[in-house]
């Protein structure tokens, strides 16, 4: 049986993500950059951006020379993360084995579905029409027997689905430019090619049919460079390795830098992973607090908790909170991101005061509320 692997690529996933949160982004001039200082770059950006003379790669600095009118919105690491999980989690409906690579791309084992969908282009429709009905972004699917076709096919075709047949793959790759192939991206590969004017696959089959030819030119990247000219690509779709992390994020409805109302979302932020961390028993070595303003800037604060319970985590994100809320300007959202952990262990002591018991076992009591009705169904009421 031969090996089917799908590759769904979602177009500008950063910059539609952001136009999901946010509609009134959607006619306007918008450009994601990696940050605002002088020399980051434009990672994505809309037609309209494109329209001002912008481009992917240009310099902030540039960019803010050439479009005054364009929105330069910082990479929004934990919305684009979210978005991204929510995304894989419908895919993987379809295949028990999904790969998620960059934000937007994903790999798909689809060997042995055909005897559940009549041929893979099917397949392919079915996925496609469920993630239009949960997110409107423009999909593509492309189907081979391996990645590296499967993912080059989403890259330059511009069909909503296209299959490479099995031995088709070196016929496919033949009139592409050369740079579509990873090692051909290489500093010293990329080079040569430029020198011997090679801007074809099927140009970089010839001259790698000769071994010894191949090696003299491209050295130890010649053998990878030959398979991938051929369409040959042996590596496994492989599921994601779980990361031990606690994440809780509020996107404000209504941005705003009112300093009570701030407060009371980090404490409510705080009490839910606090709630996490005694879930599984653990206390967290490492937290990071994120804020996001409306203009796009962000700032973020590390610290570390001492315990797990709530009076402990509170105290310490709203401490990273005043730390990190240095500016003015109206807050977007809050992120708390929780990892590093070690096992929790409670030291009884002799000498005790009453008043840690009794929070302990509030603590308790208010856990199995959560645990049996959800973790919103009672709160503080400072928060």
């Amino acid at each position: 049986m031969n090996q089917s692997v799908y590759h769904i690529r979602l177009s500008d996933f950063e910059l539609n993500a952001e136009r999901l949160l946010d509609p009134a982004l959607r006619t306007r001039a918008v450009a994601i950059i990696s940050s605002h200082h002088p020399n980051g770059t434009i990672i994505s950006l809309s037609d309209e951006a494109t329209q001002d003379g912008l481009f992917a790669g240009m310099k902030v600095s540039l960019a803010r020379k050439m479009s005054h009118s364009a929105l330069l919105l910082p990479y929004n690491n934990s919305l684009y993360s979210r978005m991204n999980t929510y995304i894989y989690k419908a895919v993987a409906k379809y295949s028990p084995i999904v790969e998620p690579t960059v934000f937007g791309q994903y790999f798909m084992d689809m060997t042995g579905m055909d005897l559940i969908y009549k041929n893979p282009v099917q397949a392919g429709v079915v996925i496609l029409d469920d993630l239009k009905t949960k997110i409107e972004m423009e999909s593509y699917v492309g189907i081979s027997q391996n990645k590296l076709v499967s993912q080059i096919s989403t890259e330059v075709v511009p069909e909503k689905i296209h299959e490479v047949s099995y031995g088709e793959e070196s016929k496919f790759l033949s009139p592409l430019n050369s740079k579509i192939l990873p090692t051909a991206q290489e500093s010293t590969v990329s080079k040569m090619i430029r020198f011997l004017w090679l801007d074809r696959v099927c140009q970089i089959r010839e001259i790698t049919h000769n071994a010894q030819v191949g090696i003299e030119i491209f050295g130890k990247h010649y053998h990878q460079l030959n398979k991938e000219a051929n369409g040959e690509d042996h590596s496994r779709v492989q599921p994601p390795k779980k990361r031990l992390c606690i994440t809780e994020q509020k996107i404000m409805e209504c941005d705003t830098n009112d300093v009570d109302i701030l407060a009371n979302v980090v404490q409510t932020l705080a009490e839910q992973v606090a709630f996490k961390c005694r879930k599984r028993r653990s206390i967290a070595l490492k937290v990071r607090l994120e804020i996001h303003y409306t203009d796009g800037f962000k700032s973020s604060k590390t610290g570390q908790f001492s315990q797990n319970d709530d009076k402990t985590v509170v105290r310490e994100c709203l401490n990273l909170f005043e730390k990190a809320n240095v500016r003015r300007n109206r807050l977007r959202s809050i992120l708390i991101d929780a990892t590093h952990f070690r096992q929790a262990s409670h030291q009884i002591e002799l000498f005790e005061k009453p008043q840690y018991q009794t929070d302990r076992e509030l603590n308790r009591a208010i856990d199995q509320i959560r645990k049996q009705y959800g973790s919103s169904i009672i709160r503080t009421a400072s928060a």
